[in-house]
């Protein structure tokens, strides 16, 4: 016997396609027919034919079940042949898997002798192993496998798709298809109100349409009976309240029927499907729906929560807490609770070492700047920053060609002099020889000044140290103005510590303190320090008022260098954790509500 389901399996249509495929592929074939077998004896369903009219089917459906039956393949040739017959031989092969018969294809072929039909039953044997793995199905004979199946094959419909809107959609597409109804609606329940998801056979949901407001109100009433509401109502039912269900019907004129959704005995949603008033919906019918909306409740409760966002999830959970500790029966969360709340007050009032970070930055103990003597041009630098160099090293020279000729000149002028000088004493001529040598005196003055500023075209170190400034390789030739600073040097070994500190906790700083520093070259050491000064004039840096404070650093490491940068942070006392986290805000509310008020 072969019947047909009420739902046709989730792989039909790609078993149809191969079947069509098959046959309209031979210009031999005319026909085809593929059947499940059943658990029970002589039970088959048919799940794909080829054409469609059905004019084959019992004669193909003879030899499926009988090449299934016996598992081998079949031949049969039709014992009355008429003119207008397309074939003259059925054969059928049984479908395999795991030792386990599936069930049977069967073709209608023309052919005319036995080499033809053997080559038809090689193509059909290679050809039904790519359909081995598409019906691998439970026995769809055993109801209660079917059924499962069916739950299966929804749920994965659900879950399958990355949204909630996408897999309702799918959900309903396929529920309408099972039940045979004209339209089936899925809703979900958002604080104690149903709102519309998704309807069977339209991709856009417009709840300000009247029909779907209609629709929402039945969900409505049946979630809020939490129990299925049918309209018409069956003559001996349950009564219940079915005025929104009686108004959608008077509008569509559609058999109503509407099923909560729930999920640990809550309801998340509702199911709703409408029939045509030609086919009521039976007792089996509603029971399926029942059925669904059991198995989909939990998934869409579940994917609607995963959808939610995080704030309305955290403030779930704070409900839901919220609720365990008011609950009489559970001591445990107030043991809990109250056990917090006492660590908490500890904890905030535990002592604490509260240090104040700041930027800071090292800089040389002692400072001295190398500026130019004299207006000139540059014409060497012999150091750059960085470099080490003794007192009296040569650091930079000025170009000194108009110096010597100065020098000449007046060497010159000194000779003219000094002989003009002796020429008059031969003569014993005091007034010349008073002339001469008051002008020999000042040629002798004017040179030994061009000698000095010749001695400092030189610029020698005046310190043992380290250049921190003063790059004038890139600047050879330059005209430079007498004060100019050419370079700073600072002493290699000895440092001072310059903390920038906000303002906000200037106050907590003292001259004695201890601290660490950490800079950005050596983060993984740490240098200790003693807070010398606190300079009281303040400065803006970046955005922000600081006070310098000076600190006297207790070790010195090998690499340390002026000009190096990182983070100090002075140990000003012990304080209460709360004080230590609060302090900020209560001083800046404080400071706020002063100048706010009148």
């Amino acid at each position: 016997m072969i019947r047909d389901a009420p739902m046709r399996p989730m792989h039909q249509p790609s078993v149809q396609r191969w079947l069509q495929d098959h046959c309209e592929s031979s210009g031999r074939v005319s026909g085809g027919l593929v059947i499940l077998t059943g658990a029970g004896p002589g039970q088959a369903q048919t799940i794909a034919e080829w054409p469609a009219s059905g004019a084959m089917t019992p004669s193909l459906a003879a030899a499926a079940q009988a090449a299934a039956q016996r598992t081998r393949p079949v031949a049969v040739t039709p014992s009355v042949a008429t003119p207008d017959s397309d074939h003259n031989r059925i054969i059928a092969l049984p479908l395999r898997a795991d030792d386990r018969t599936l069930g049977a294809v069967a073709l209608a072929v023309h052919v005319t002798d036995g080499v033809a039909a053997d080559a038809l039953f090689k193509d059909l044997e290679l050809a039904i192993a790519d359909i081995g793995d598409a019906i691998r199905l439970p026995t769809w004979g055993d109801p209660a496998s079917e059924s499962a199946a069916r739950m299966l094959q929804l749920q994965d419909t659900l879950v399958r798709h990355d949204t909630l809107a996408a897999g309702t959609l799918a959900l309903v597409g396929d529920l309408a298809a099972l039940l045979g109804c004209e339209r089936v609606s899925l809703g979900v329940v958002d604080d104690a109100t149903v709102g519309l998801v998704a309807v069977s056979n339209s991709a856009e949901v417009k709840p300000e349409q009247e029909l779907l407001r209609l629709v929402e109100a039945a969900m409505q009433e049946a979630t809020d009976q939490g129990a299925r509401v049918a309209y018409p109502a069956a003559p001996m039912g349950v009564a219940r309240i079915v005025l929104a269900h009686a108004e959608l019907h008077a509008r569509s004129g559609h058999a109503v029927a509407a099923v909560p959704l729930v999920m640990a005995g809550r309801v998340v949603g509702a199911l709703l499907a409408e029939w045509h008033p030609a086919s009521p919906p039976d007792e089996q019918q509603l029971a399926l729906l029942d059925s669904v909306a059991c198995a989909v409740g939990p998934l869409v409760a579940l994917t609607q929560r995963a959808e939610r966002p995080w704030r309305a999830r955290a403030a779930d959970q704070l409900r839901a807490g919220w609720a365990r500790m008011t609950r009489r029966s559970d001591p445990l969360p107030k043991l809990l609770a109250l056990a917090l709340a006492a660590g908490l007050a500890a904890c905030a009032w535990l002592p604490l070492d509260y240090r104040v970070g700041a930027p800071a930055r090292i800089e040389g103990a002692v400072q001295r700047v190398v500026a130019a003597p004299q207006d000139g041009f540059l014409h060497k630098s012999h150091v750059r920053p960085g470099d080490t160099v003794r007192a009296g090293d040569l650091l930079v020279e000025m170009a000194d060609q108009d110096l010597v000729l100065e020098q000449r000149r007046w060497q010159s002028a000194l000779t003219q002099h000094e002989n003009g000088y002796a020429a008059a004493l031969a003569r014993a001529d005091r007034s010349q020889f008073v002339i001469t040598q008051g002008k020999a005196g000042e040629a002798r003055a004017q040179l030994e000044l061009v000698r000095q500023q010749l001695a400092r075209t030189r610029l020698l170190a005046p310190i043992d140290g380290v250049v921190i400034k003063g790059d004038l390789s890139q600047a050879l030739g330059a005209p430079v103005q007498r004060g100019d600073a050419l370079m700073t040097l600072a002493p290699a070994e000895r440092y001072r510590l310059i903390v920038e500190v906000d303002e906000r906790d200037i106050a907590h700083v003292k001259p004695g303190q201890t601290g660490q520093l950490a800079l950005a070259s050596l983060p993984a050491e740490t240098l200790g320090f003693v807070v010398e000064r606190v300079t009281p004039v303040a400065t803006a840096r970046d955005g922000r008022n600081a006070f310098e404070v000076e600190a006297r650093l207790l070790t010195a490491a090998p690499l340390l260098r002026p000009g190096l940068q990182g983070v100090a942070k002075i140990a000003v006392g012990e304080r209460p954790m709360m004080w230590i986290l609060g302090h900020r805000a209560l001083n800046w509310l404080r400071l706020a509500l002063w100048s706010w008020a009148p």
